[in-house]
């Protein structure tokens, strides 16, 4: 009996499985090509939308916007689908995209997903606003502004000014170099082989930090967040003053540090401070554990 009632459970359970997976789906994508000149900036706001921007060697910037609606039944989808709408504004040098509801009141019965696959000349500044969404972002060279809740922000290969604001949304970076300001709540940051000029305030996450040696200055301001540095190779010309108030240091056994202060709840030193440097990083961690070691 028990043998049958599992057979029946894993028949319904499969039923319940394909009736999951089946859906009707339905799509419409809209293109455009706008004439990039020199001052010309790409503002994206996407809500609940995946943003994926690169850039080509043309004086150009093509956009193209997939919207998807997916549901069991085809006309739910259709309506729901028609109830999206891409806005689209040009005034002066700046380029306008937002994805909205035409009908705000209106909640869809679909699953609806919305992809900004965007192309423009390494030069284009951009700004993003990314909302329950995500947004990667690659080979730019000149201003890069994110704004995101709830949105993972992937970065490669990224120089210039950077500003990027974020709340439950995770930040991975690799090879970035420039002026770099990052304000992160309950965000975890994975940065690697990173130079320039940062500073990062972050509450309540995670931060992994894998500098480079043309790193001129790390400032880390970390609130309830566990901080590990990975030194780079040849970055024992760094200097480092690194400073805990209620947690943990954990430092290399085998690295001269001058102590300039110390409590039962508060520690403060000094590493390479004497010599050439090559740069700078300071690491003050309030409630959190600070970590330094070498990059594997």
């Amino acid at each position: 009996m028990r043998y049958v009632l599992f057979a029946l459970y894993c028949l319904f359970a499969v039923t319940l499985t394909a009736q999951a997976d089946y859906r009707e789906v339905v799509t419409k994508t809209i293109e455009d090509t706008y004439t990039y000149r020199s001052g010309s900036e790409l503002a994206v706001e996407g809500e609940k939308a995946e943003i994926f921007v690169e850039t080509w060697d043309q004086q150009k910037i093509h956009v193209r916007v997939v919207m998807t609606a997916r549901n069991q039944r085809l006309e739910v989808a259709e309506r729901d689908l028609e109830n999206l709408e891409l806005v689209t504004e040009v005034a002066g040098q700046k380029i306008f995209l937002k994805n909205r509801r035409l009908d705000a009141d209106h909640e869809p019965d679909s699953e609806l997903t919305v992809e900004y696959f965007i192309t423009l000349p390494e030069e284009c500044p951009v700004y993003l606003k990314s909302h329950f969404g995500g947004a990667t972002i690659s080979n730019l060279r000149n201003r890069l502004r994110i704004n995101g809740e709830f949105s993972a922000i992937n970065i490669d290969n990224v120089e210039g000014l950077l500003d990027i604001r974020t709340r439950f949304g995770d930040i991975t970076g690799e090879k970035i170099d420039g002026n770099v300001v990052i304000n992160a709540r309950r965000s975890d940051i994975n940065l690697l082989d990173v130079g320039g000029t940062f500073t990062i305030n972050a509450q309540y996450g995670e931060l992994k930090l894998s500098p480079n040696i043309n790193m001129r200055d790390l400032r880390v301001n970390a609130d309830k967040s566990d901080v590990y540095i990975y030194e780079p190779d040849g970055g024992e010309r760094l200097a480092y003053e690194l400073a805990s108030n209620n947690g943990e240091m954990i430092l290399p056994d085998n690295r001269k540090l001058i102590e300039l202060e110390r409590t039962s709840e508060w520690r403060r030193i000094q590493i390479g401070a004497g010599g050439e440097r090559t740069g700078t990083i300071t690491a003050s961690v309030t409630f959190g554990d600070l970590h330094l070691a070498k990059q594997r």
